[in-house]
């Protein structure tokens, strides 16, 4: 795989990343109006508290790997897959 393709690669992971970052921010926001309701039980609200924690966690985490990803840190440090170039000329 040649370098610019490796490197657009990189980008669009670092990309998806972001997009999944926001998704989980917005998942976060979602559980933190269950955990403020008053109408709902307990253990609902408890488990909303929960959620919006590990989904606020998990942002920034996306966050940090697509940073990383975009100042040259290789996925696979990161524990990303990454694909190997097919063999040529064999």
């Amino acid at each position: 795989m040649s370098s610019s393709r490796i490197d657009e690669a990189r980008s669009a992971l670092a990309d998806d990343l972001e997009f999944a970052a926001v998704n989980a921010e917005a998942g976060a926001v979602d559980s933190r109006t269950a955990a403020a309701d008053p109408d709902a039980p307990p253990t609902v609200r408890s488990r909303a508290r929960a959620a919006a924690t590990l989904l606020a966690d998990e942002a920034a985490g996306l966050r940090a790997d697509a940073a990383a990803i975009r100042d040259g840190v290789d996925p696979a440090l990161l524990g990303y897959p990454v694909a190997e170039a097919p063999a040529t000329g064999q």
